[in-house]
């Protein structure tokens, strides 16, 4: 089945109906004017667990990052971090067998910005329609809302684990002047798809169908201490790549836009005009990331226990005691976990009967509890609700959320 809300077509065979996240927000706003008290984020962003914070060198670094003030700065003049992006990651990634060089790279402030030029410079060479496998980063949806780009959204082949329903995403992106964005890993499962599957999907899709990879929280691997891995991209493949979520910077952010070299300028271009000049430190910033990655990957190909590999295992052994914990005390009420591999968010998915959208309200107005639930990522099933768990609480704040929740859902 199919729905259509103006622009945007919505394949929602195996959708459901979700409380709007809007109502969400107000009912938080209604428990803090009344209450006085900051609401718990279980579902959402901020990071506050200490082990957290991050690396020092990084910090310092960035601290130095002074602007200039006196004159514009544009993508297009932020050439060393380029250079130093290429030498960094060129000798494991490729597109098309060709090695990557700074022509293949754009630096742009943050993800969202990265996304939203690279779709705008497709659709200027005659992009229609962008098929999004769900789950996804949301703000997909609206940037192609407002480029007037029809959207399809393909729900994951399953729940649970995010895989890709391939068949369906081909299908969907058949027509000409469509685009495939694939987000990896999973938006709020934290599944990564394989390099095995992508390629597959790669080959299934028209040689003229674009694929736009938002890879935006790869790197915090859970299992494998390395950065990234080797790839090798087709020429109509665009990837986007941010160290500062890695790191968790969110004040001063940059993002790496990868791909074809002419589409690289044709998106900065369009920057100048969309979003016009970026800040005077931008290229600092982007090379104090680069360099973070730099020392992060010469660790571990030494096999040398330095700082960023430590930083790394400090930040993982927070991250899987806060989902023990989330499984402790929702696994005994029906609760299934998304089997993260990658980054700091978990879902968690229990019958819909179960996880109800009065529930979901009345943890917001009631008890000042935020949870996203999978809708906001594009990702819904008629028969599970979830909500993503942030695990970058404290312990004692995730706690204190769970005591919540119980004061409000123990009495239904």
């Amino acid at each position: 089945m199919r729905k259509s809300f103006g622009e945007v077509v919505v394949d929602t065979d195996h959708g459901g109906e979700s409380v709007p996240f809007t109502e969400v927000v107000a009912a938080l706003e209604q428990y803090t004017r009344e209450t006085g008290t900051r609401p718990l984020l279980l579902g959402g962003w901020e990071v506050e667990h200490p082990a957290m914070t991050p690396p020092p060198d990084l910090l310092h670094q960035l601290a130095e990052c002074a602007p200039h003030l006196r004159h514009y700065t544009y993508a297009r003049d932020v050439l060393q971090a380029r250079h130093e992006a290429a030498d960094l990651l060129g000798p494991s990634l490729r597109f098309a067998e060709t090695p990557l060089t700074a022509r293949h790279v754009s630096i742009q402030q943050n993800s969202t910005q990265a996304l939203h030029l690279a779709l705008a410079a497709l659709k200027e060479r005659g992009a229609r329609r962008v098929v999004i496998a769900a789950p996804a980063y949301y703000a997909v949806s609206v940037i192609c809302r407002t480029l007037g780009l029809e959207t399809v959204i393909v729900p994951a082949a399953n729940y649970h684990t995010g895989a890709l329903d391939m068949e369906r995403i081909a299908q969907a992106a058949i027509c000409t002047g469509s685009v495939v964005v694939v987000t990896n890993p999973s938006y709020v499962l934290g599944v990564e798809h394989s390099d095995d599957d992508l390629h597959t999907l790669r080959h299934m899709l028209a040689y003229d169908t674009w694929l736009v990879l938002d890879e935006t929280r790869l790197g915090l691997h859970w299992h494998d201490e390395a950065p990234w891995r080797s790839a090798d991209y087709s020429r109509r493949t665009v990837v986007v790549r941010s160290p500062s979520k890695i790191f968790f910077v969110h004040g001063l952010k940059t993002s790496l836009l990868l791909g074809d070299p002419s589409l690289l300028r044709e998106a900065e271009q369009l920057g100048e005009a969309l979003v016009g000049s970026l800040p005077g430190n931008t290229e600092p910033i982007a090379i104090a990331y680069l360099a973070a990655w730099r020392a992060w990957r010469n660790e571990v190909a030494a096999d040398v226990p330095g700082p960023l590999r430590r930083w790394r295992r400090t930040v993982l052994a927070a991250l899987r005691a806060n989902l023990a914990a989330a499984e402790e005390e929702l696994t005994p009420h029906g609760y299934r976990f998304s089997p993260v591999d990658s980054g700091p968010h978990v879902l968690a998915a229990a019958p819909r009967e179960r996880l109800t959208n009065a529930r979901i309200l009345a943890a917001a107005r009631e008890q000042g509890v935020l949870l996203m639930t999978g809708a906001h990522f594009l990702h819904e099933h008629p028969r599970w609700q979830g909500f993503r768990v942030n695990l970058c609480l404290t312990g004692a704040q995730q706690a204190e959320a769970f005591a919540r929740l119980r004061m409000v859902w123990g009495a239904r």
